[in-house]
């Protein structure tokens, strides 16, 4: 019974960062657009620059890096025990591994960085450095997405697979 409450958590946790991958995307994509709204309503006289689109995009950003680093501590607890148990597959098992070491990359390094980034001058945040953390950020987050998702459906299937034999060893 606990081992399906622990799976079901498990399962909420990996649709809670996929979930939030998605939408911090989505806010990127908006929130570094925004300034072709504002540039297109000839009754505005509002300018935002780069620097201030950071500002707004620098607290979603890390406020998701905790919700990672804490998701991350408990896909390392889960899937252990899992492969431990023979609840899991070597492939399930490094995917969760790998899961987990772009979970704390993200939420310990990248989010920090980005976010101090900036709350420093606007001349840093226009340097290449700057760019090269975010296209890496960026990068991260795609593959983290990619891995989540893999991850996801490989522990449905193997519920499914476990769920599957049970039943046929009750009916003999």
């Amino acid at each position: 019974m606990i081992a399906k409450i622990l799976a079901g958590c498990y399962l909420l946790c990996v649709g809670i960062c996929i979930g939030g991958i998605m939408v911090i995307g989505f806010a990127e994509s908006i929130i570094m657009n925004i300034d072709a709204v504002f540039r297109n309503n000839e009754f505005s006289t509002t300018l935002i620059t780069k620097y201030d689109q950071g500002i707004i995009l620098a607290p979603i950003l890390l406020r998701f890096g905790y919700v990672l680093v804490g998701v991350a501590a408990f896909i390392l607890f889960y899937e252990t025990m899992s492969y431990k148990f023979q609840k899991s597959t070597f492939f399930v098992w490094v995917c969760n591994m790998l899961n987990a070491i772009l979970m704390f990359l993200f939420g310990l390094f990248y989010a920090p960085n980005i976010a101090q980034m900036f709350h420093e001058e606007p001349k840093v945040m226009a340097g290449p450095d700057a760019e090269s953390l975010f296209n890496q950020s960026e990068l991260i987050l795609k593959l983290l997405f990619i891995t989540l998702v893999i991850a996801f459906f490989a522990r449905i299937i193997l519920m499914h697979k476990k769920d599957s034999i049970d039943l046929s060893l009750m009916k003999q």
